[in-house]
């Protein structure tokens, strides 16, 4: 990677020429085809296109869940597409922040300690963690909730409590899929708020999959998927 430095600074993200198909009966589905994008560091870029176009496919690989049949993804100074299992695992839980559909917070845990929890896996100190944690809630305007579990949570605050969970490792990228799918228009307004608020204080890369065009045309950058194929809009 030493000898791309300089062609490399200044991009969070680069993709070239990313496949990805699946098994479908005897044959297989292609549902990405020929993926070239660069990502400038600190950019905001949205990705929409139909249900089944291969927008969270096209995440879940830069996220390293998945691997690319073709093609090469390169987040910060790491060749994704090459790492093993171990460095992936790093690699997810340091480089990249999550925010999903579902929230995904664990029910027994506090708001504060579902924030908590990322940097506490990689062994940060309590103290710590938990400084950084109650500064997103605060910044997410959760303080007053951050001793509530998430059943006790509206979907926008539990969606909010997510998104500052994304950030408490101080990753590089934030990748959200839908992250207001399951939300009505006033939580989906907080939501986007927060999180374009948060990744803009942090001075984060943001992309975002979406089906809703609010979301998506309030980024810096927006390319449709369709047919495989990712277009600039």
């Amino acid at each position: 990677m030493r000898g791309n430095e300089e062609q490399l600074r200044g991009l969070a993200v680069r993709i070239r020429g990313v496949e990805k198909s699946f098994p479908n009966g005897e044959e297989r589905l292609q549902v990405l085809r020929d993926i070239n994008i660069d990502v400038g560091a600190g950019e905001t870029v949205s990705i929409t296109g139909e249900s089944g176009s291969g927008k969270s496919t096209l995440l879940s690989l830069v996220a390293g869940l998945d691997q690319p049949e073709q093609g090469e993804i390169i987040v910060g100074a790491e060749r994704v597409d090459r790492l093993q299992e171990r460095e992936l695992t790093r690699y997810r839980a340091v480089t990249v922040g999550l925010v999903f559909q579902f929230h995904y917070l664990l029910r027994d845990f506090s708001a504060l300690e579902n924030v908590m929890l990322p940097a506490l896996m990689q062994n940060r100190p309590a103290a710590e963690a938990e400084e950084r944690a109650r500064k997103l809630l605060r910044q997410v305007g959760l303080s007053d909730r951050d001793s509530h579990y998430p059943p006790q949570l509206s979907g926008g605050e539990r969606q909010r409590v997510a998104a500052a969970r994304a950030l408490v490792n101080d990753p590089l990228l934030i990748l959200a899929d839908e992250p207001t799918g399951n939300l009505d228009d006033y939580n989906s307004q907080r939501v986007e708020d927060t999180l374009l608020s948060l990744v803009s204080d942090h001075g984060k890369t943001l992309i975002v999959v979406t089906h809703n065009p609010a979301l998506a045309a309030r980024a810096a950058r927006t390319f449709h998927l369709e047919k495989g194929c990712l277009v600039s809009r």
